[in-house]
């Protein structure tokens, strides 16, 4: 299992996908939602406002996990600043051009803040041959690798 195919395999679907859904907890609540997301050098980003509960959630617990199809990913977000801010140069013009709605909507007010999230791991199901199976990706390690599972027990 080559980790750069899956990778590659991951990054396209989030890029086709468009919006994924986020998780994320704080004391003992764990909430979920969908957001509109852009994926920039092997990382995924989106906007939200400093008053919304997943902006306290990820100040207090940065462990996020995103799920898109049967991709299941735990990563690491990290607060970036507001979008017109000058390092979030390169969100602002991607995410213009894939979510011009939201952008012309939401990012230019005064409480909106960029989100990336760098995966760490991710889990998908597969199927060959009807034989259910796994594969991870470890981006720490940049290792990928496959677990077949036995449903026969």
């Amino acid at each position: 299992m080559e980790f750069d195919t899956l990778k590659r395999e991951f990054l396209e679907l989030v890029r086709a996908k468009k919006f994924i859904v986020l998780a994320t907890s704080k004391d003992n609540r764990v909430t979920a939602r969908s957001i509109s997301c852009v994926v920039i050098d092997s990382k995924i980003y989106f906007q939200t406002d400093i008053t919304f509960l997943k902006y306290e959630q990820i100040k207090s617990n940065p462990n996020v996990a995103l799920c898109v199809d049967n991709f299941q990913i735990e990563g690491y977000a990290k607060i970036k600043g507001h979008p017109f801010a000058e390092e979030n140069k390169n969100f602002i013009e991607v995410f213009r051009e894939i979510h011009s709605g939201s952008f012309n909507a939401y990012s230019h007010m005064e409480n909106e803040v960029v989100i990336e999230v760098d995966p760490k791991f991710v889990t998908v199901w597969k199927y060959e041959d009807g034989q259910p199976f796994m594969e991870f990706l470890d981006f720490r390690n940049e290792k990928a690798y496959r677990k077949y599972y036995d449903n026969s027990k």
